[in-house]
């Protein structure tokens, strides 16, 4: 059995002393006193200050000054080592003093030669872990008395002590302050369809986003609900909106996924600064940006606004002018999805016109891109989601034109520098359709469409829900596909051998709970 190990400091400028408490404590099972020495309270206050010993043992007749003189420099300095006294026998009531100025336990000389040495340093190092031990809970206490339960966020109460003082601390300095207030947008709607736990996994998802998001000067609080709140110090509006819409761009391009729940979560902030004209207090700036976040929501949601543009009128306020604008914006959108099926269709046109036997790679993108949609519907994304999906899925091995023909067409196994060379086509693809400028959204998809879930894919060896979703569904409805294809590698399997090695792949290379809702999805009939 392995003994406690206790070091002893011991201040004391008589040698015999020293050796009796040497003897005393030398002879235990359980417990193994290392002993070093100081002559004089000058010494033993520079050794103590090194923090290397668990106990002191201080003889009130030290050189150099009395004991307790001693003790209450000790906690002066806040060294928070535990002291027990030494005293003269008679001197008992020096003992007493010296525990009334916060010593553990005293002791006489005689004491000292007995088991009763032994006994007062085992209930002082029982006392010292009890009380670290009650101000690690108190320190608890403190943080769940200013924490949300639910997200680790600070809580409101927290919160409005922070601004005020961070408030006070921007005038006297003249430093500028913001404030963004977000709402997750039909937050109520998520906890009616999916539950209430679904809805607790996106609200602390949300909070760790938000943390990611900010600087480590900022503070992020959960302001009530689906609601939170940062605070920007020594931040302008301007910095202020770019962060707005760093969050907002972030959540819309997330996705929140639990069990077999998902669901794409957007959300709309409002924001104010010290710099609008009102704000003389910092119950101003919580009333500027609710008003902003009201306007948010009223533009229709997913949207950043500004305080200063609702005082200025720049919001739209008449229906009919926000009717004429959805308008536009709806015709420009269907003219935009035309160019985009058209140039697709023209791409795919001019690969089978420069390389001769392409029709395979289009025939495969086609079916790939069939599984990918319906998988995608599988999992309640918006049409706008599963439209950059399919396109994603059509383009997706187009820059297999960078490759060389003869490593398509190779019949063999490749080598390892062919494969290395395979490899490039994401890459090569991403180059060749970012010139467009019309698939932005489509570019991330079809760059990291062989990531693997465990991080171990290419080009950039992403892991888990690093990777872009899209890319992950892209991932399963290609690989299904090529094992029920024809190939100059292999001969076609059957749907159930291809189910079966996807399933073994779930969690490693594909997404686990993708896996689960594709095999639903086949299982229903789907076909490409």
């Amino acid at each position: 059995m392995s003994k406690e190990k206790i070091s002893i400091l011991v201040a004391d400028n008589s040698q015999p002393d020293i050796e009796i408490i040497k003897s005393t404590l030398g002879n235990y099972d359980d417990m193994k006193y290392s002993i070093d020495t100081a002559s004089s309270s000058k010494d033993a206050l520079d050794k103590a200050a090194d923090n290397k010993f668990d106990l002191l043992l201080v003889n009130q007749n030290i050189q150099g000054s009395q004991g307790i003189k001693m003790l209450q420099e000790i906690i002066k300095r806040k060294l928070g080592m535990p002291v027990i006294m030494i005293v003269a026998e008679g001197e008992e009531k020096l003992g007493v003093k010296a525990m009334d100025k916060g010593a553990y336990d005293y002791l006489t000389k005689e004491e000292v030669k007995t088991v009763a040495l032994n006994r007062a340093i085992r209930r002082a190092m029982q006392r010292k872990k009890l009380e670290r031990d009650i101000r690690e809970s108190v320190k608890k206490l403190e943080k769940l008395a200013i924490r949300d339960g639910l997200t680790g966020l600070y809580n409101h109460r927290h919160f409005r002590e922070v601004l005020k003082n961070e408030y006070k601390k921007a005038k006297r300095h003249l430093q500028p302050l913001s404030c963004i207030m977000i709402d997750l947008d039909y937050f109520k709607a998520v906890n009616d369809n999916y539950g209430h736990q679904f809805g607790d996994f996106v609200l602390a998802r949300s909070a760790r986003i938000l943390k990611r998001l900010v600087r480590d000067t900022d503070f992020v609080a959960r302001y009530g609900g689906e609601e939170f709140f940062i605070i920007l110090p020594n931040t302008e509006l301007q910095g202020a909106f770019i962060l707005g819409e760093r969050i907002r761009n972030v959540f819309a391009n997330s996705n929140f996924s639990k069990d077999n729940v998902s669901d794409r979560i957007t959300v709309s902030a409002g924001i104010s600064s010290t710099s609008d004209d009102n704000v003389v207090s910092d119950e101003d700036l919580i009333t500027n940006v609710d008003k902003a976040l009201y306007c948010a929501k009223w533009r229709g949601r997913n949207n950043v606004c500004c305080f200063e543009e609702v005082e200025s009128g720049e919001t739209i306020s008449l229906k009919e002018e926000v009717k004429k604008i959805e308008d536009f914006h709806s015709r420009l959108e269907r003219i935009n999805e035309n160019i985009k099926e058209t140039c697709i269709e023209s791409a795919l046109d001019i690969l089978r016109e420069i390389e001769s036997g392409w029709d395979y790679i289009n025939e495969h993108s086609v079916r790939v891109s069939r599984y990918a949609e319906k998988l995608t519907r599988k999992l309640l994304l918006s049409e706008e989601e599963v439209n950059v999906v399919k396109r994603a899925a059509l383009l997706h091995d187009i820059g297999m034109v960078g490759i060389n023909s003869g490593i398509l067409k190779k019949k063999g196994k490749l080598t390892d520098k062919e494969y290395v060379l395979i490899k490039r086509h994401s890459s090569i693809g991403v180059k060749i359709i970012e010139r467009t400028r019309l698939f932005q959204k489509e570019l991330p998809i079809i760059l990291h469409h062989h990531e693997r879930f465990d991080g171990n894919g290419y080009p950039h060896k992403l892991r888990g829900d690093v990777i872009p979703y899209g890319a992950r569904i892209l991932a399963i409805a290609e690989a299904y596909d090529v094992m029920m294809s024809n190939t100059i590698y292999k001969k076609a399997g059957s749907s159930e051998d291809a189910i079966a090695e996807i399933k073994v792949g779930a969690g490693n290379q594909f997404d686990p709970d993708m896996v689960n809702a594709f095999v639903k999805v086949i299982n229903n009939g789907a076909k490409a």
